[in-house]
């Protein structure tokens, strides 16, 4: 599949036409990432964003005391490193592969270019990455102010709007991360989201599939209990 069939099916560019399309796809690279490999390190000079074609990565940092905090898992189609290409700043975190990966890397001397040509280009941009902000403050909230399995609700209810395959029967199926990913992105533990997760599966709320991490979800019964907290 060539580049520009790969690049619209990323939501960062879902709205730029053919011609648009076909002005970033010039500009992109493909390279290959092994599984838990450092893509880029927190605090390096930031000059490039990446879109992930294949695979899945782990965004994160670190405590003062030397804990990692996950910040986000990122599957095919997400996009990471964008900020250095508005304000050249160092990275804000590290990025590591979970898997396999596949990523267009795009550099900020190569976009810049293109972004003062195409005002529209620059534009539809703009909209994605501040409804992707919009989206992490939303999270950020919640965390601050519910109980863990209420955060788990509402980030699993956020993964099956971003990555999610709706299903016949109105659920939705996606992957989750392992139990130790998730407590270390909720801030809880292992053991407290298992408990939560149990739970759902005992509800039917959460269906197991057939590959490790992959569930079916019943989320306007998510949603019904979010409302309800």
């Amino acid at each position: 599949m060539d580049m520009i069939s790969l690049l619209r099916k990323v939501p960062l560019f879902a709205e730029l036409d053919q011609n648009e399309l076909a002005s970033i796809a010039i500009l992109a690279s493909s390279i290959e990432v092994a599984k838990k490999n450092i893509v880029v390190h927190e605090f390096d000079p930031g000059d490039s964003m990446y879109v992930i074609l294949d695979g899945e990565v782990k965004v994160s940092t670190y405590s003062a005391d030397g804990r990692e905090v996950v910040l986000a898992l990122l599957g095919k189609g997400s996009f990471f490193g964008e900020m250095s290409l508005l304000d050249e700043e160092p990275r804000s975190a590290t990025v590591t592969t979970m898997k396999d990966s596949r990523l267009a890397h795009i550099r900020r001397r190569d976009l810049v270019p293109l972004l003062m040509e195409q005002p529209s280009i620059t534009l539809k941009l703009l909209k994605e990455i501040a409804s992707r902000l919009r989206r992490t403050s939303r999270m950020l909230e919640r965390i601050s102010s519910m109980d863990v399995p209420h955060r788990l609700y509402a980030h699993i209810v956020d993964q099956c709007h971003r990555f999610g395959q709706p299903e016949a029967n109105g659920r939705y199926g996606t992957i989750l991360a392992t139990h130790q990913l998730l407590a270390d992105q909720l801030s809880t533990s292992r053991e407290t989201i298992s408990r939560a997760i149990s739970a759902l599966k005992k509800d039917g709320i959460l269906v197991q599939g057939e590959s490790r991490g992959r569930v079916s979800v019943d989320i306007d019964a998510l949603e019904e209990m979010l409302e309800d907290f």
